[in-house]
């Protein structure tokens, strides 16, 4: 469990993460439990978090070729999940795949589910369409790969009083919303609004308006919407009390105070932080 008391501690979270490097270079968060299997998800929020802590990336060329072997000699790869986390670590470390993933990936965007995909889907599909355009903007595929998907789903997720999901939350919403951007389409005052309706002074972000607890998920989506609305939260302090809650003892994130360590929630709790620096960095700093 996460101790909850020091402040976070960056050299902690750099060790915890080269801890978890393989012997092919690729990373994985279960390695510590005596399993060798990096994967393109946790090997991208190793890279990017240790960018973004300004740390060296060891063994960069066994890396790049663990990613690069992701993909098949087609140009296809195991799923759309695996083709983004693979590529968006290849892109960082200002590497290429070994095979134009172009074809491959239109095919993928061309298969998304949109008008009538069930509501325990639609959290799923917001993601998945949300890192199309990604993939589209950075391997400039067109649009028409993608939209009719995103403008079903919009229309299905959307809730009535704001913001969006099978019950409205900031992770959702802030899907949904970089895909209304992506449209050329405004924020409405709703989804503005619905945000500031998710903020608690104790919590700092909820999970909805009307709940009582919060994840490193909701709070680190929260944060990019308020940077696509160029607003800032109301309640920083009580965000940077919530990441140190999260931090275990060797230096890693869970998504809550009593879950596990995990590289993608290391990986939000650094990008959190450095988004709350400029307000809080006192209260963050070690």
């Amino acid at each position: 469990m996460a101790s909850g008391q020091a402040p976070f501690a960056e050299d902690l979270a750099a060790n915890y993460i080269l801890s978890r490097q393989d012997a092919d270079g690729g990373f994985c968060f279960y390695r510590a439990w005596g399993a060798e299997e990096s994967t393109a998800p946790d090997t991208f929020y190793a890279v990017a978090s240790l960018q973004c802590l300004g740390r060296e990336i060891p063994r960069q060329e066994p890396l790049i070729r663990t990613l690069q072997r992701q993909q098949s000699t087609s140009g296809d790869f195991p799923s759309l999940t695996v083709a983004y986390f693979a590529l968006s670590a290849l892109r960082r470390l200002g590497a290429d795949p070994v095979h134009d993933p172009r074809p491959a990936l239109e095919q993928w965007m061309r298969r998304l589910p949109g008008a009538g995909l069930a509501p325990d889907r639609w959290s799923s599909g917001l993601r998945a369409i949300a890192r199309c355009v990604r993939l589209a903007a950075d391997w400039s595929l067109p649009p028409s790969a993608w939209e009719a998907a995103a403008l079903a789903l919009l229309a299905l997720s959307r809730d009535t009083g704001g913001g969006y999901g099978v019950k409205a939350n900031p992770t959702d919403t802030y899907h949904a919303l970089l895909l209304r951007q992506a449209l050329g389409k405004t924020m409405t005052a709703a989804d503005q609004a619905f945000l500031q309706h998710c903020e608690d002074p104790v919590l700092g972000i909820r999970m909805a308006p009307d709940s009582a607890s919060t994840n490193m998920e909701t709070i680190h989506a929260a944060l990019r919407t308020f940077a696509l609305l160029n607003e800032r939260p109301r309640f920083p302090t009580a965000i940077g009390q919530f990441l140190r809650r999260c931090q275990h003892p060797q230096g890693g994130f869970g998504r809550t105070g009593d879950a596990i360590a995990t590289l993608e929630s290391t990986w939000r709790a650094i990008a959190i932080r450095q988004t709350l620096r400029p307000w809080v960095d006192n209260a963050l700093a070690p």
